[in-house]
């Protein structure tokens, strides 16, 4: 009897060794193909495949935002993402392909920073990367690749291009601004497009990095017109004294004054923010945006399905048509 129930004990041992060892090595098969790294091309330091990256830093900004510095692979590697790409991403929580999580994120790094790259966050209730990422602790690693948008942007492609965000939707916006007036081009082209920006927030407290585009406007004032709105102000004197300073939700007025107008020739209006923001100024329905913000896995290219819409709005009712606009 001893020497029956001994067999069986070992045999159950042998199964359940056996059963996480295939664990193990199915996750492996899994995880292995997204830490392979391709071949840098010159110049960039991120793969289209994924590579882990270690936190490095974690800043609150306010309740329930905050900034996450990631290290680059070597302290002498410079941050490098063309305008209308961005950084896509991932965590694993089981063995399976669909055991994943995967959300786009626009860095606010300038071009040629060593070492670092920052992503301002906003925490969404029921997301699953941000739940993961403001739980998160130094020296934990997250996975990320380059993902390019189907819009790319080019010196002068367009005379003139228009940018509505709201919240943390500045930071593709932020991207195209930097290059447009800071960088130079390899092919030794001039740009000259006009740009022109309106950021909407919450209260005067809540706009972030609002000191880097003051700078920029105040460096490039015939190039970057910059407008703001807010839904309440802390001070509504002091707020509408300076000029371009908009109070309450997006109007048709605002952006009259802010956008290039619907009879310009080459232009583009570029979006990036809140369902509700978009849903008011380009009519995007709700359930096409939660593609993007919904607590989905695997993230569809949201940006596509977001595009294939047809305008509505306060952009339709101004005049506006499907070519002239581009959703992020």
């Amino acid at each position: 009897m001893k020497f029956l129930l001994s067999c069986a004990v070992g045999a159950s041992l042998a199964w359940a060794s056996s059963a996480r060892q295939y664990t193990v090595d199915c996750y492996r098969s899994i995880e292995n193909p997204l830490h392979f790294r391709n071949k840098q091309r010159p110049g960039q330091v991120f793969s289209q495949r994924y590579e882990p990256y270690q936190l490095g830093e974690i800043v609150s900004i306010t309740s329930d935002t905050a900034l996450f510095r990631f290290l680059l692979h070597e302290s002498d590697d410079e941050f490098n993402l063309k305008p209308c790409s961005t950084l896509q991403a991932c965590y694993k929580y089981g063995v399976q392909p669909m055991d994943q999580c995967q959300r786009f994120y626009t860095p606010v790094t300038a071009n040629h920073t060593k070492g670092y790259f920052d992503l301002i966050v906003k925490r969404k209730q029921g997301g699953l990367m941000t739940n993961h990422l403001f739980g998160m602790h130094v020296g934990d690693r997250l996975l990320f690749r380059s993902v390019a948008f189907k819009i790319q942007y080019k010196p002068n492609r367009w005379d003139h291009v228009g940018m509505v965000a709201g919240g943390t939707g500045f930071t593709p916006m932020l991207q195209i601004i930097r290059h447009s007036l800071q960088e130079k081009w390899d092919d030794g082209k001039v740009d000259l497009t006009k740009l022109s920006f309106l950021f909407c927030n919450r209260t005067e407290r809540h706009i972030l990095l609002k000191g880097v585009f003051d700078q920029l406007a105040k460096d490039h004032p015939k190039r970057f017109r910059l407008f703001y709105t807010i839904d309440l102000a802390i001070d509504k004197e002091k707020w509408l004294s300076e000029p371009n300073h908009f109070l309450g939700f997006v109007t048709k007025d605002m952006l009259r004054a802010a956008m290039p107008a619907p009879q310009e020739k080459r232009k583009v209006i570029m979006l990036c923010g809140p369902d509700a923001l978009l849903n008011h100024i380009a009519g995007t329905p709700l359930q096409t945006l939660s593609a993007m913000s919904s607590g989905l896995n695997i993230q569809p290219m949201g940006t596509d399905l977001n595009n294939l819409v047809d305008l509505g709005g306060l952009l339709r009712d101004l005049g506006y048509s499907n070519d002239d606009i581009y959703r992020f």
